[in-house]
């Protein structure tokens, strides 16, 4: 390769990597992004249908990489080990992992219940924690492997109660920035400890995103854009590239890493 020739370095053709939440509205977007990498992402969830609807976009789009769906549930070690096994019989072994599922219990703060509390901490961080670890084992033998923990811009910041307060459906509940402040400290502590064995962890951490229902919603977007420097929310396409830079040898060299994309939110 050309020394200044670094465009092959963000391939990713062969390589197994599993995504939590993968049916989702980012998990949608960052699959076919690993895909289009050339990477054989098993995506898992458990929504068959929104599974089998990203795979079947992948083959119509013509990616060089393939989405294979799996119904899973990674709260369920042996869920998890089922699709660990899927990855290492697709591709070989697994080279990359995306901890990207989240459940919340939506509440506002000073009405929060021990169970919604109890919820959303077990699926953001304890079933990370969990995956992070089966991920890892499965990585070490081969001294290599990237591992993505996807946060949030909240897990850094204060959601701004005045971007809320007309639309306060969409206020993000304050367990969900506690969880995604964990999934950031968890990345570093995680990459700290597997640094030895060739293993990468880092954080991803979006902005604003919302979905194609929440962007009906003309007056809550444009709250949310009068706080973006960029003066626009983010396209799930944006994501998929941060993705795929995190889990390919262009960042070889960045572990315990958060890297924003919130089109410069938190750097007001």
């Amino acid at each position: 390769m050309n020394a200044h020739d670094v465009t092959s370095l963000f391939d990713l053709a062969g390589r197994g990597v599993g995504l939590t939440g993968g049916g989702g509205h980012l998990g949608r977007a960052m699959a076919l992004g690993v895909a289009g990498a050339g990477g054989i992402v098993v995506i898992c969830g458990r929504s068959p249908d929104k599974l089998e609807r990203v795979a079947a976009e992948a083959v119509r789009l013509g990616l060089r990489g393939r989405v294979v769906p799996v119904v899973a549930d990674v709260a369920k070690a042996e869920d998890l080990a089922r699709v660990l096994d899927r990855i290492e019989a697709e591709a070989g072994r697994v080279a990359g992992w995306v901890n990207n599922a989240v459940q919340v219990r939506p509440h506002r703060f000073g009405t929060t219940t021990r169970e919604a509390a109890e919820a959303t901490l077990s699926a953001g961080l304890t079933d990370v924690l969990l995956a992070t670890e089966a991920a890892a084992a499965r990585m070490i033998p081969h001294h290599d492997g990237s591992i993505v923990n996807v946060g949030s811009m909240y897990g850094h910041v204060s959601p701004n109660p005045d971007v809320y307060d007309e639309h306060p459906q969409f206020h993000n509940p304050p367990v969900y920035g506690l969880a995604k402040a964990g999934v950031a400290q968890l990345s570093r502590y995680a990459a700290c400890h597997l640094g030895r064995d060739g293993v990468r962890v880092n954080c991803l951490a979006p902005g604003s995103f919302p979905s194609p229902e929440v962007q009906a919603q003309a007056g809550f977007v444009q709250a949310l854009i009068e706080h973006v420097p960029l003066g626009r929310v983010g396209q799930p396409l944006e994501l998929a590239g941060a993705l795929v830079f995190l889990l390919s040898s262009a960042s070889s060299y960045v572990t315990g890493h958060t890297l924003m994309v919130d089109g410069g939110w938190t750097a007001w």
